[in-house]
């Protein structure tokens, strides 16, 4: 019996490891998409530090990473929904109660790192998408397909309206003209001096009040785009858990092997057809980010768990990601704070940086989490966001968790006393 039981913890900790380390994959590999709206800088013409040799490397990040690690996240989303249901109903908590407050502390801590540090934030969007997913888990398997099955289509419906409208988010990762995605006009209202020739902020607080002037402009993709594509996506994460992929089993192995083959393959041929002169790359590039990009996510997903897998997870690259993975809330806003003292106007100022320049700082960043995740981690159990956060979470619950802790107490002591009266009789 005791052998069973340290098999199913060392397969536990197995899945705590794996979640950990794709969690840091998707971490870094988002940075790696929102790196090049950083360093364009001040504007102007970027440094080249090899010449126009290193313009296939704009591409080669956007085929990599556009969407397709926040695709990743998302479903890592749904898994940790998922996982928190399971606890809740294990120690007897009502759902989704408690998640609902999560997910109110979620959409503020979002608003304060849009408003502050990025617009491009996710962790609004995945709050409120959360609200509605959360309910839905106390489904039954069956029709928790059918309810994935019908974001599914919502989504595509919309993408394929948005196509025919000619309204194209293909992505803004090394594209050097993501601003234009808005009226150019409405970053300067109001600031006077405070933005240059360029349309880019000279000061810090004329991009916080630009960002929160321009609200519902620019949470856009996280309020009307995406929503039905993170609810998929957070559905599929669910019901992957649901299915064993995380266990350490013969289905699970190869559940991992056709979510690799079927999502790289399918994902990977589209996403190179977006770069080839071949007929209907328009079509398929206006479908890149929200469409393909998912389905390469399928297949990281798939090729991460395959790797660890058959290596262990035991590698220091291993290590060092799942190190980022337990601290990912943190790491994901550090690494925004970063790049934004780095490369803004008002900051340091390294802008712009050619695709070269672009890719070494993702490279640099990504090694700087990596080495405060581990440090940090030597020092405390979670990261110096989660700390709050976990505290944030859990006040409001206090008296009835003790309460409940109290009863639990009584009804153990009882027993006690029972078995032993019957052993004694």
């Amino acid at each position: 019996m005791s052998t069973e039981i340290k098999s199913e913890e060392a397969q536990a900790s197995r899945r705590v490891q794996s979640l950990d380390v794709l969690r840091g994959v998707a971490i870094i590999g988002t940075l790696l998409t929102n790196i090049w709206i950083f360093t364009i800088g001040s504007g102007g013409d970027p440094v080249y530090l090899l010449g126009k040799s290193e313009e296939f490397l704009t591409p080669l990040s956007n085929a990599i990473s556009n969407g397709k690690f926040l695709g990743l996240l998302s479903l890592l989303f749904g898994v940790g929904m998922a996982i928190q249901f399971e606890s809740a109903v294990r120690n007897g908590l009502r759902w989704p109660w408690r998640y609902e407050w999560r997910s109110l502390l979620l959409l503020a801590d979002g608003f304060v790192h849009f408003a502050l540090v990025f617009e491009f934030d996710i962790l609004m969007g995945y709050a409120l998408v959360g609200m509605v997913i959360a309910p839905l888990l106390l489904l039954r398997t069956r029709w928790l397909v059918v309810a994935t099955v019908l974001a599914g289509v919502l989504h595509l419906a919309l993408e394929l309206n948005r196509m025919l409208a000619g309204r194209s988010y293909g992505g803004f990762a090394g594209d050097g003209d993501w601003a234009g995605q808005f009226d150019e006009g409405s970053f300067k209202d109001g600031f006077g001096g405070a933005w240059d020739g360029f349309g880019m902020p000279t000061t810090y607080f004329a991009e916080v009040a630009d960002r929160v002037g321009n609200f519902w402009a620019l949470r856009e993709e996280a309020f009307i785009i995406a929503p039905p594509l993170v609810a998929f996506l957070f559905l599929c994460g669910a019901l992957l858990w649901r299915a064993g992929l995380f266990r350490n089993d013969a289905r699970a192995h190869a559940m991992s092997r056709w979510l690799a083959v079927g999502g790289l393959t399918i994902g990977g041929t589209l996403t190179a057809w977006e770069y080839l002169p071949l007929a209907g790359k328009d079509v398929v590039g206006a479908l890149s980010r929200y469409t393909v990009a998912p389905i390469v996510a399928f297949g990281y997903l798939g090729l991460i768990l395959v790797l660890l897998r058959r290596r262990g997870g035991s590698g220091f690259l291993s290590h060092r990601l799942a190190d980022v993975g337990r601290t990912a809330l943190s790491c994901y806003m550090l690494q925004n704070v970063v790049a934004m003292v780095v490369f803004s106007q008002w900051g340091l100022g390294l802008g712009p940086l050619g695709p070269l320049g672009t890719v070494l700082s993702w490279a640099v960043i990504s090694s700087l989490l990596m080495l405060g995740a581990w440090w940090w981690l030597r020092h405390f159990s979670q990261g110096p966001f989660e700390l709050v956060w976990r505290w944030a979470v859990n006040a409001p619950f206090q008296r009835a968790d003790r309460r409940r802790q109290e009863k639990r107490d009584e009804v153990e002591k009882q027993a006690t006393a029972d078995r032993t009266s019957v052993g004694a009789s």
